[in-house]
């Protein structure tokens, strides 16, 4: 097989029969690595390092073949099978050993990448940190050699067995970095000599018109003088001029193919700095309008996402869209998903508007398009803003943690640190200890599935989804709600047991009033007394706990603030000592005529709730859809709480 074969397309319920055979690790989809491996080391001395551009070219791959999950896997080296978009938007990283987890580990960046003689080379421009100029000194010193690239394939082939080894092939697939190795898996994926290769081809003063294959030595590339046009016929340009024109090149960021062209074609020095002028011209000119684009057009990828995201959350929500997606106000989901594929080279045909609808939620080899991930975030919008809008002020009284995953969270607590005693003169400094409490929880998920067909989007129905997106934010907030309202409703309004087996409002905690009342001045002045008497766990240390908000149910709203109305009072016994100092909250869930106080979280916490780390709260994720011919999305919240003290709070069981 030449690498350089255009890849043969099988259908894809053949790809899913020979996928079958092998199992998960040829998933499509899949990233991966080309690891490292002794059978393949390759060293050598010289370089295409340039120290005035702080550049290098490198071979990042030859698709060599190599042992992986027990098969062999091969990568397909052409123009139609690797994706470098993102070479093309400075995305694609040169690391150090694979290195994703950190920016300490990034060296460089590849700023150029292109297929030549069955190779993927590309140029490397290292960074301007102390790790990058330390690779770049190791790269010019000849002491590393070795590239390695970590990709994602989207559609893999069988292409046959040997010796019992099945052999698969990357007939499509995405670079997403390169990697500084000590050994590659592919031999031939090393720093490139060009003037090695040069002084091999240039025997002595002469340009030997043989075509130099020296496909075995990973030190050198072909080159072949002689001109196809012009049947084996000698260049024009003398030996001296030919590694001038290589020099021009590699100063100048021009791919040395482009020099090897212009030697075979016969063209002179003069013809080669004019074409060089034209194509720096041409390039610069690609950059001031890429620079434009980046900003201000939909051929910019990254700006059309962006502005979709936007467009379709106007249409969710009904709100006027703003930028860029006014454009696209207009047009259906359809339209926009059909935008996507373009942008990314894809042709479009309105022939069939069901298989475009296809095309819009897939990616070729079943995976998910860009096109469902752009409505996942414009959902995740209208899902957060109806979440915000929906919260409990009980949310306001809790402190907040994070859980790194579903185990039990233990809520420990230490009494106040003992007071100090004097020490005389060469005394000694007696040990003092803490009393601790100990609480626990744990964080627990709740979700719910709903999807959007093709037909939706070919009918342009975005409706449904933003409405589920906007009823699933209300309903994870409902459901915080419910939670926290049932800790403080357990037990008859008694709050939920602690570790002590009590529940947090007790006439023998002290922090329930022995008989209920209204919520009237000298009400709220006895459970006042009652917050700054209380003493820590160990029994002896004042808290001096000041109550900062008043938590009732909607029965007691209007009492609760015609109480905290500053009024000018004529007497000293009529003046009202609350306003502005408590804070009032009305929880409908909590009912009867009860009433609370609550001291502020940072100084004495008796709630407490938890996220789980990164997922605060709700979100929507998807996956392609099984049950149904569209794209199932999935609302989830990972969400605890808890009671953690009662030393924070009283309870007056009202009037």
């Amino acid at each position: 097989m030449t690498r350089t074969d255009k890849p043969r397309r099988r259908s894809p319920a053949a790809n899913t029969a020979a996928r079958a055979t092998l199992g998960a690790p040829f998933r499509a989809g899949t990233a991966a690595v080309r690891l490292a491996s002794e059978d393949t080391a390759a060293r050598f001395a010289s370089s295409t390092y340039n120290p005035k551009t702080r550049t290098v070219i490198a071979v990042l791959s030859v698709g060599a073949r190599v042992p992986r999950f027990g098969a062999f896997e091969e990568l397909s080296i052409a123009t139609d099978a690797i994706d470098l978009r993102r070479v093309a938007l400075g995305q694609v990283r040169l690391l150090d050993s694979h290195d994703r987890s950190s920016v300490d580990a990034i060296l460089g960046v590849v700023t150029d990448a292109w297929i030549e003689g069955g190779k993927l080379l590309g140029r490397i421009q290292f960074s301007e940190t102390d790790a990058g100029r330390n690779a770049e000194g190791m790269v010019a010193r000849g002491e590393v050699t070795a590239i390695s690239v970590g990709y994602r394939v989207n559609v893999w082939t069988r292409v046959g067995i040997e010796n019992d080894v099945e052999i698969w092939r990357a007939d499509e697939w995405e670079l997403l970095e390169a990697s500084l190795v000590s050994v590659p898996a592919d031999a031939d994926a090393l720093i490139r000599s060009a003037q090695t290769t040069l002084n091999t081809h240039l025997k002595g003063n002469r340009m030997d018109p043989e075509v130099i294959d020296n496909s075995n030595n990973e030190n050198t590339r072909q080159i072949d003088v002689r001109s196809p046009q012009n049947d084996g016929a000698r260049q024009v340009m003398s030996d001296r001029e030919v590694r001038e024109a290589y020099d021009i090149a590699e100063r100048a960021g021009i791919p040395l193919d482009f020099v090897r062209r212009h030697v075979d074609s016969g063209g002179t020095m003069a013809d080669f700095r004019e074409r060089t002028f034209e194509r720096l011209a041409d390039n610069a000119n690609r950059t001031r309008t890429n620079a434009a684009r980046s900003d201000e057009t939909f051929e910019n990828p990254d700006f059309l996402n962006r502005s979709i995201v936007d467009a379709l959350y106007s249409k969710m929500t009904g709100k006027a869209p703003t930028g860029a997606a006014v454009e696209l106000a207009g047009r259906s989901m359809l339209e926009m998903g059909a935008m996507i594929l373009q942008s990314r080279g894809e042709r479009v045909s309105w022939a069939n508007r069901v298989t475009l609808a296809d095309r819009v939620l897939t990616r070729s080899g079943h995976t998910t398009s860009d096109f469902p991930n752009l409505l996942t975030l414009a959902g995740n919008r209208v899902l957060a803003d109806a979440y915000q809008i929906a919260q409990t002020p009980l949310k306001q009284l809790a402190r907040r943690r994070t859980a790194i995953d579903f185990r039990p969270v233990s809520i420990l607590r230490l009494s106040e640190a003992p007071r100090l005693d004097k020490v005389p003169e060469g005394g000694e400094v007696k040990h003092g200890s803490r009393v601790e409490a100990k609480e626990g929880f744990a964080i627990d998920t709740y979700a719910k599935i709903f999807g959007i067909s093709r037909q939706a989007i070919i009918n342009d129905n975005l409706g449904a989804f933003g409405e589920t997106s906007g009823d699933f934010g209300r309903a994870a907030a409902s459901t915080e709600a419910d939670l926290i309202a049932g800790l403080l409703l357990a037990n008859g309004g008694d709050g939920a047991n602690l570790n002590d087996g009590n529940p947090v409002y007790s006439t023998g905690r002290g922090n329930k009033a022995a008989a209920g009342s209204a919520i009237t001045v000298d009400a709220l002045g006895a459970g006042r007394k009652v917050l700054r008497d209380v003493t820590d766990i160990d029994g002896k240390t004042p808290l001096n706990v000041v109550p900062r908000h008043l938590v009732v149910g909607s029965a007691k709203e209007t009492e609760a603030e015609q109480v905290l109305h500053e009024i000018s009072a004529v007497q000293v016994d009529e003046v009202n000592p609350f306003p502005g100092k408590l804070t009032l909250h009305v929880e409908p869930r909590l009912i009867g005529n009860s009433w609370r106080l609550f001291a502020d979280p940072g100084q004495l916490a008796t709630l407490v709730i938890a996220y789980l780390a990164g997922r605060e709260g709700p979100q929507i994720d998807l996956q392609q859809g099984w049950d149904v011919l569209g794209v199932e999305f999935r609302a989830v919240l990972d969400f605890g709480c808890a009671m953690q003290d009662w030393r924070g709070t009283y309870l007056n069981p009202g009037a």
